[in-house]
């Protein structure tokens, strides 16, 4: 994807290297009133326009960014109040969670211009911290409930999904599954549980190993499966890559951190490109080529406060095979922002 040359922007002495910011909104120009900004994720319609799915804590934002310099409000799909909002998205629908008791709202995309609330699903969970969506199977994984982790038949009618499955062991934050196994970030106990997910009914747990911080926050796996990477929410803990080829007993291979005393929150990957979300040190896009030696390609920071904090970049998303970024900021709301580094 070609990005257009940048305007120029007051936020543009923010500190940077090999990025570009295109555009910023703030919560209240996404929502109309004020607020934070949560999890994020993006969404491309068939007919090619890209949209950035921002949570917040008053609802979820729906922005064009077609034209990463003049992103155009779409809509917004409101919700009760609550600091935590993640969403994730399966054709044309996303998903989006809560820690609010009410459930999941389920939001149709398939017109974009006009996204509309289908329901708020709340059959046999009320609130879900996160969740993780595998498009290949149709199935999504509701974590952080009341209940365990639950495991949504979203293919049959993405509507009204059905529930498949409740895995209960240990407390799962987040999990990445790829194929029939599931990565799942035991937050509490300092882990990631390898699960076998072939049948949702019946998930039985395949071996788990600790991460440095023991806080064990969100994992995702290298495009090979060979590798996976995971994140601990702890001050001064880097992310972590960890070789999978003997799966039984995973090693550590490699570390980044942006600085010490600082926090990774989020990984995702793209090809050979890892996005991390690093709070108060915004975004930043490592070249994992060679997964045992993560080389920073480019970052950008939302955040001008103090470092260290529990502030800044919760999610970001990158359009896969483009260059396209978005980022939630909790304080800061939408940033644009382009790869330049090629």
């Amino acid at each position: 994807m070609s990005l257009p040359a940048p305007s120029p922007s007051p936020l543009a002495a923010a500190a940077s290297l090999n990025m570009r910011l295109f555009a910023h909104m703030t919560v209240n120009e996404l929502t109309g009133m004020a607020g934070t900004g949560s999890g994020n994720w993006g969404y491309t319609s068939p007919d090619g326009r890209r949209f950035a799915l921002t949570g917040t804590s008053v609802g979820l934002s729906v922005v064009e960014v077609t034209d990463p310099e003049h992103p155009r409000n779409a809509g917004v799909v409101q919700g009760p109040a609550n600091q935590w909002r993640e969403v994730k998205t399966y054709r044309g629908y996303a998903y989006v969670t809560t820690e609010a008791r009410v459930g999941m709202d389920i939001v149709d995309l398939r017109d974009p211009d006009h996204p509309r609330k289908v329901q708020t699903w709340n059959r046999t969970f009320d609130s879900a911290h996160s969740l993780w969506i595998d498009e290949a199977r149709g199935l999504l994984y509701a974590h952080g409930t009341q209940t365990g982790m639950h495991v949504l038949d979203v293919a049959g009618n993405p509507e009204d999904p059905i529930e498949v499955g409740v895995f209960g062991d240990f407390y799962v934050h987040d999990s990445y599954g790829r194929g029939t196994t599931l990565y799942a970030a035991a937050i509490r106990n300092g882990f990631v549980g390898i699960l076998d997910v072939s049948d949702p009914a019946h998930i039985t747990e395949i071996t788990r190993f600790d991460t440095g911080g023991q806080t064990t926050h969100n994992t995702w796996l290298t495009r090979d499966s060979r590798y996976l990477f995971t994140t601990d929410e702890r001050i001064s803990r880097p992310i972590e890559g960890w070789d999978l080829l003997d799966p039984l007993h995973p090693h550590k291979v490699s570390e980044y951190i942006a600085a010490p005393g600082t926090i990774p929150h989020n990984v995702m990957i793209d090809g050979d490109r890892l996005l991390l979300s690093h709070y108060t040190e915004g975004v930043h896009l490592l070249d994992v080529t060679d997964p045992e030696h993560p080389a920073l390609l480019g970052f950008y920071d939302t955040y001008q406060g103090r470092s260290g904090t529990f502030n800044g970049d919760w999610g970001a998303y990158i359009f896969p095979g483009t260059d396209l970024i978005v980022v939630s900021d909790i304080d800061g709301g939408l940033f644009v922002i382009g790869y330049t580094g090629h």
